[in-house]
């Protein structure tokens, strides 16, 4: 029998107190805090950006992960989420309008809510987070009720014999009140949350904000915008589909 102390030596040293591994590879994780007043996904791409131009050693590779990962992860899905969200919008007004020229004049107001939502940040200071996304969601599904109600009117008025021109300002005239009071209502109601100082109200601030000034500045150019791409697509008079009854149809 041999012992131990015979053909090995027992040292003191510094080692890793623990060793991690990733789909069978050894990892080392370098953490590190953001300081208050700078955003974590600014810094990484920095940080990227110097990475880009280091040349590890052989069998060494260098990533960036964590929080902004998880960030820019959540922020292609929130992309998807809004997409998808605005195709199921103009499949139901399909259905609803029995048309396909109708929806897509209602679905112009989208783009006009996502300008106001990125102006009302820039106006703010606030940073395009994943909170702010989801303010632009929430404008994908709210912003096209004034169009709705804006073009449905039109068609009606048009369906009764009302020249088209006339229609269009017959329904901005009479449709105006209602389509403010449904926009000042959100806006006012998310009003609480943007100029609320709760910390819980902060968290929400950014899609607060999106909100308000992507349906304040939607609202006002329906009133203009829409009119003229209803003026400048149906170019045929609209025909009422009359459906006889049931017996007729059995026949």
């Amino acid at each position: 029998n041999h012992k131990l102390k015979e053909f090995a030596t027992v040292e003191d040293s510094k080692s890793v107190a623990s060793i991690s591994r990733e789909n069978q590879v050894r990892t080392l994780s370098v953490t590190a805090e953001t300081m208050e007043g700078y955003n974590t996904t600014l810094l990484a791409s920095d940080v990227k950006k110097l990475l880009d131009q280091y040349k590890a050693e052989d069998g060494y590779t260098v990533e960036i992960s964590g929080e902004s990962t998880s960030v820019n992860e959540s922020m292609v899905d929130m992309v998807q989420m809004i997409a998808l969200a605005i195709v199921f919008i103009y499949l139901v007004m399909v259905a609803q309008f029995q048309s396909i020229l109708s929806p897509f004049i209602v679905l112009f107001t989208i783009p006009l809510a996502f300008t106001g939502g990125l102006l009302a940040l820039l106006i703010t200071g606030e940073t395009l987070s994943i909170i702010s996304m989801m303010g632009f969601l929430v404008l994908a599904g709210v912003v096209v009720n004034n169009g709705i109600v804006f073009v449905d009117y039109a068609n009606q008025l048009r369906l009764e014999g009302v020249e088209k021109k006339e229609a269009l300002v017959e329904t901005g005239r009479t449709r105006m009140r209602p389509i403010l009071m449904t926009a000042l209502t959100t806006i006012l109601a998310m009003c609480t949350m943007a100029f609320s100082q709760d910390a819980s109200a902060a968290m929400g601030r950014g899609m607060a904000i999106v909100t308000i000034g992507g349906l304040a500045y939607a609202t006002l150019m329906t009133l203009f915008i829409v009119p003229v791409l209803y003026d400048l697509m149906f170019r045929r008079e609209l025909k009422k589909v009359e459906l006889g009854d049931e017996d007729n149809l059995m026949e």
